[in-house]
C-alpha cells in the first residue's frame, strides 16, 4: 500500500478513537485539535493517493477537512469534553 493510504488508514483510525471513546473523558480543545488534525490527515493522505493534484486543491482540502470533522462529530454525536 502506498503512503497516502497508510495516512488516511491512520488518520480514520485515531479519528474514531476521538470521537467515539475520547470525546468526552478529554478537554474540548484536545478533542478539537485532534480531531481537526485528522481531518487534515485524511485530506492530506487523500491528495497523496491522486496523480500531481493542484497546490490550491491540497490546500483547499486540508483546512475543508480539517474545519468539517471536528463539526461534524460535534453535530451528530453531542459536545465535547467531561460533561457537568
Amino acid at each position: 500500500m502506498s503512503l497516502g493510504a497508510w495516512i488516511v488508514i491512520a488518520a480514520v483510525v485515531v479519528g474514531l478513537l476521538f470521537a467515539f471513546v475520547l470525546r468526552n473523558p478529554l478537554p474540548a480543545p484536545v478533542v478539537a485539535l485532534a480531531l481537526a488534525a485528522c481531518g487534515a490527515g485524511i485530506a492530506w493522505g487523500g491528495m497523496l493517493l491522486r496523480d500531481d493534484p493542484p497546490v490550491a486543491e491540497v490546500v483547499a482540502a486540508v483546512f475543508v477537512l480539517g474545519a468539517l470533522v471536528p463539526a461534524h462529530v460535534r453535530i451528530v454525536l453531542g459536545p465535547f469534553g467531561p460533561r457537568r
